[in-house]
């Protein structure tokens, strides 16, 4: 399954959003992956978090952050939780940017190829 995750800070309602969404195409075996396109997602959850909430967790390290980020509703597989909890962080410190937008691909870390072809 492929998922995106779009995050952004508001910085006037002092607010972090999170969508998750995911690509629920089906894939036709013996084609090559071409990529993610990002028109086939189709939302699954929105969260919004507490700013003061997330500067907080964030200066308790990481775990801390995971924790505050899992809801729920929204609960991320280690790899892709971790990776979103960096890039809040980097979120927080940056005073150019208010959003990231990550793609994730699970054959990436499961080991499968991308290209299937039948037997």
């Amino acid at each position: 399954m492929r998922q995106k995750f779009l995050v952004r800070r508001d910085t006037e309602r002092n607010e972090l959003t999170i969508q998750e969404f995911a690509s629920l195409d089906k894939e036709i075996k013996g084609r090559e992956f071409i990529g993610i396109d990002k028109e086939s997602f189709s939302l699954l959850c929105k969260e919004t978090y507490d700013g003061k909430l997330m500067r907080s967790a964030i200066k308790k390290g990481k775990g801390t952050l995971v924790t505050e980020l899992r809801t729920k509703n929204m609960f991320p597989i280690g790899l892709y939780v971790d990776k979103i909890a960096e890039s809040v962080m980097e979120l927080y410190e940056s005073k150019n940017s208010d959003s990231f937008e990550l793609l994730f691909d699970d054959k990436e870390f499961l080991g499968i190829n991308q290209s299937v072809s039948e037997s």
